[in-house]
């Protein structure tokens, strides 16, 4: 059915009425935004003592509108860290530093940064027109998708949670069993005061909030006016999370038409460990053995204020797998020394350099090292922040433990593979002049 001239004439109208509330409601803000960066002398007024050509003018005009765009741009994302509902693994880090160590270089941690990932989604996308929506990326990024975020988007342009994959939230903010929902499941919101759900109770969190004088003065509100260390203010028993079910939430992956894309949790439900042996995905993944049930090692939960908490038993959240990653090895294991957040404020403990200033890093070259500083000229170009020597040094020093902690992860990865397949005796078939016929059985766990 067409529309009638006069109809179009009140859409029209409309639409005006609608652009005129627009500009009333956001001049004041940018012409808020460019009187506080004036203040702050991000812009500089144009000298009324010299005449300027119109072309000029209209350069400085648009320069300004950059610089002003650009702080109110820079606000919001301040105010959106100050306000995040889903922490990052890196304040868990400050009191659960073992953990957070043996996390930062799991595959869990690597899900979202992967560019095998990235690429294979990006694919799937444009194969069905975007109707995939968040099937693939929902199990990468849980906060992202929760905080609904662009499903394509960079990961420099992420917040850490995001970009952190599988972090601590993922697991520790869920607090009821979704069942195999190809990682279509709720995440509890909240700052770093909210309550975490684990495989034992409060018991440790409460004696450590009774006991000031030995751990320190701790809150458990987002209150300015307490100072003290932030806490999750509770802790409760989640038995869900040390049953294999936990795990199949993620890892047992239906495509929308039925096709079995990933079935490590059906498998495991139908392999001897988990019909005759009574075993759990935990046992062999996050035990003291990657790929062996061979128990649990035992360390303290927390360390707080510089003093552990009693020791209990400790899973390994390196939770190895045969995955391999490809990326800067600046961004990856994640390092808090590392990274500094691009609308961070300056504080003691910001990371050395930005994701993006990371990526012209040449680590390949030898940058930092005694060998490379030594015949480095006065004339050799470094981009920023490089171009400073004392900065490639400890960008090396950043680099070296970060190999380190990747070698502990390939021994991890060597042991569980190998616990995964075993090569039986060769037996020899045929025995010509010209060759040999043989076979070689291969089993699995």
């Amino acid at each position: 059915m067409e529309s009638s001239p006069s109809r179009n004439l009140i859409k029209a109208l409309r639409y005006q009425a609608c652009g005129i509330v627009a500009l009333m409601i956001f001049l004041p803000h940018i012409y808020f935004q460019y009187a506080q960066a004036e203040n702050k002398g991000l812009i500089r007024q144009a000298s009324t003592q010299t005449a300027s050509t119109s072309v000029s003018t209209k350069t400085a005009s648009a320069t300004k509108l950059d610089q002003i765009l650009k702080a109110a741009v820079d606000q919001a994302h301040a105010e959106c860290y100050e306000d995040d509902p889903f922490p990052s693994a890196a304040k868990c880090g400050k009191c659960h530093p073992q953990h957070y160590r043996e996390w930062s270089v799991s595959p869990h941690a690597y899900a979202q940064l992967s560019p095998v990932f990235n690429a294979m989604s990006n694919k799937l996308i444009k194969l069905n027109n975007g109707t995939l929506g968040d099937f693939c990326i929902r199990c990468h990024t849980p906060v992202g998708m929760a905080l609904s975020e662009p499903i394509n988007m960079s990961n420099l342009d992420r917040p850490p949670s995001s970009r952190e994959g599988v972090t601590c939230v993922t697991c520790h903010r869920i607090n009821q069993a979704w069942g195999k929902g190809s990682g279509r499941q709720a995440l509890v919101s909240g700052d770093i005061n909210q309550a975490v759900f684990g495989p034992s109770g409060g018991e440790i969190l409460a004696e450590v909030l009774a006991n000031p004088d030995k751990y320190g003065v701790l809150k458990t509100t987002d209150n300015p006016n307490i100072r003290g260390r932030a806490i999750h203010a509770e802790a409760y028993e989640f038995f869900q999370m040390t049953t294999p079910g936990f795990c199949g939430s993620c890892h047992d992956v239906f495509a929308p038409n039925g096709f079995r894309l990933e079935d490590a949790f059906s498998e495991f439900k139908h392999s001897p460990s988990a019909k005759k042996c009574k075993e759990n995905c935990q046992d062999c993944h996050m035990g003291a053995v990657p790929g062996i049930p061979a128990g649990y090692t035992f360390s303290p939960a927390a360390i707080v204020g510089n003093v552990p908490t009693p020791v209990r038993k400790h899973t390994n959240h390196m939770m190895i797998g045969p995955d391999y990653p490809i990326i800067h090895r600046g961004l990856f294991p994640h390092n808090p020394e590392a990274i500094k957040e691009e609308d961070s404020k300056p504080a003691p403990d910001q990371g050395l350099a930005t994701m993006r200033e990371w990526l012209s890093f040449d680590d390949a070259g030898g940058w930092g090292t005694p060998e490379f500083e030594k015949h480095v000229t006065k004339e050799a170009y470094f981009p920023y922040p490089w171009d400073n020597q004392v900065m490639r040094i400890k960008a090396r020093r950043i680099l070296n433990d970060q190999y380190e902690l990747l070698g502990e992860a390939a021994t991890q990865r060597l042991q569980i593979l190998r616990a995964g397949y075993h090569l039986g005796e060769i037996q020899v078939e045929k025995a010509k002049w010209y060759g040999l016929d043989f076979s070689v059985p291969v089993s699995n766990i």
